[in-house]
């Protein structure tokens, strides 16, 4: 039931970002008084939808995103040019070009796109990703107002006893149980729940400072004095020498002084002020943009899962499908609290929406900072022609003005075969972590 719960839960958020991303293009595209004739959440089959005005409002059965359809998206061919493109590609482009201009009506000419300054165009096309970018700021300012960032907190009290000394390197390390405690904490009667007070005369504060006294001390006999019960009690330990970890990755390893204890956690959140939230929000989007950077790393972990039968890497690449069983699993779990779910599933909603901000904005066609780039490009041409009518003017200063300039347009339909390229890369990302997140889905409580 919770399981479920979680997926409704996200995949509603998901929806409804999916929606307002929309929303984002389809209100300055109005206001600049493009006709936009769909408005669509969802593809495949229409399950819903309705006609208000211009536009027809909808939903689809696939809910892996959704689009607005503007008319007059790219121009239409005014150069008898031959195109650069071979024959057949060529006539794939034209054949799109009249597909996409097919909505446009007589006396439509000026609700077309295409005939945006590319200011607009670009303010168009970057709503989508924008309303992204608020959508985070929002879940994410009212996070960690309300609920707060999480603590851990390392206490001085004992959390539990390993029975058993095996280095980390060991494969018994990984057992639960041992044939006969030989750990010197379970040797000398330490407990869980049993709070450090002393090493010998040096009285301990931290977690940290017990550790480093511990390791520069093996085969040392300590008085080890600890509070049980409301009472001091002093116990005679003698660290072992043992291979143990160097770093929290696990990645270096080092040989130094062990017991054989682990501390007791203290799990808590704190809200943050309002001044503390732009450096969280900074750190967030920086581990973003990590992240969009490490994708091709990713996509090669996700191939060795598919094709190589390779475990499935925790913080890989994962698709909608993924991350909505990532939503159940933390509903579900006995590990979390209500407030440490709550904060998981806003929280992975929140950076969903970071990462479509993000990728949205690469300039390829046929997403959106694609468009954006076309607009860019579009302007400096503009620009580069007034410079030389204005040159030309100065050079020739008692000529009589020429005639109107033709406008200036960027035709994206020439830009088909890269559309396909990058479209078809996109349907095959999407497939493979479709199949793994199906067949071998992440586990984020690892096994």
């Amino acid at each position: 039931m919770l399981y479920a719960l979680g997926v409704i839960i996200f995949v509603f958020g998901l929806l409804l970002s999916i929606a307002l991303h929309e929303v984002g293009h389809m209100v300055p595209a109005k206001k600049f008084g493009v006709r936009v004739s769909q408005y669509m959440v969802g593809f495949g089959p229409t399950i819903w939808s309705r006609k208000r005005g211009d536009t027809e409002y909808g939903l689809k059965a696939i809910p892996l995103g959704g689009y607005i359809r503007m008319i007059g998206m790219v121009p239409p061919r005014t150069s008898e040019k031959p195109s650069r493109w071979p024959r057949r590609v060529a006539s794939a482009v034209e054949d799109f070009r009249q597909v996409s201009r097919s909505e446009v009506r007589p006396g439509d000419e000026a609700r077309e796109f295409y005939r945006l300054t590319p200011g607009k165009k670009m303010v168009v096309m970057m709503g989508g990703p924008t309303m992204n970018l608020v959508i985070y700021l929002v879940l994410t300012v009212a996070l960690l107002g309300t609920l707060g960032r999480a603590h851990d907190d390392v206490t001085t009290t004992v959390g539990s006893i390993s029975k058993c000394v095996y280095a980390v390197t060991a494969p018994q390390a990984q057992q639960s149980n041992c044939p006969a405690p030989n750990s010197p904490a379970a040797v000398a009667g330490l407990q869980p729940g049993d709070s450090l007070v002393a090493i010998g005369s040096t009285q301990i504060t931290s977690w940290d400072q017990a550790v480093k006294i511990i390791e520069a001390s093996p085969n040392r006999r300590l008085a080890l004095t600890v509070k049980r019960g409301g009472a001091d009690i002093t116990l005679a330990i003698t660290p072992v020498e043992n291979v143990k970890y160097a770093n929290d990755a696990g990645t270096k390893t080092k040989t130094a002084g062990f017991i054989g204890v682990s501390p007791t956690v203290h799990h808590y959140y704190k809200t943050l002020s309002i001044t503390q939230m732009p450096g969280e929000i900074g750190s967030q989007i920086r581990r973003g943009i990590d992240a969009i950077g490490s994708y091709p790393q990713k996509i090669g972990s996700l191939w060795d899962t598919v094709f190589k039968n390779k475990p499935r890497d925790v913080n890989g690449a994962i698709g909608v499908v993924g991350i909505g069983r990532l939503g159940g699993d933390f509903a579900q779990s006995k590990l979390l609290d209500l407030q440490d779910k709550v904060s998981v599933l806003v929280g992975l909603l929140a950076s969903v929406n970071l990462l479509l901000f993000f990728f949205n904005l690469l300039p390829l066609l046929p997403l959106d900072g694609g468009h954006v780039a076309g607009a860019l490009v579009e302007a400096a041409k503009r620009g580069r022609a007034r410079l030389r009518a204005r040159a030309m003017a100065a050079a020739h200063p008692g000529e009589a003005a020429p005639e109107a300039r033709p406008q200036i347009f960027v035709d994206t339909a020439q830009m088909l075969p890269v559309m396909y390229a990058v479209a078809s890369v996109l349907i095959l990302l999407t497939l493979l972590t479709l199949y793994a997140d199906i067949v071998k889905p992440v586990n984020p409580f690892g096994g």
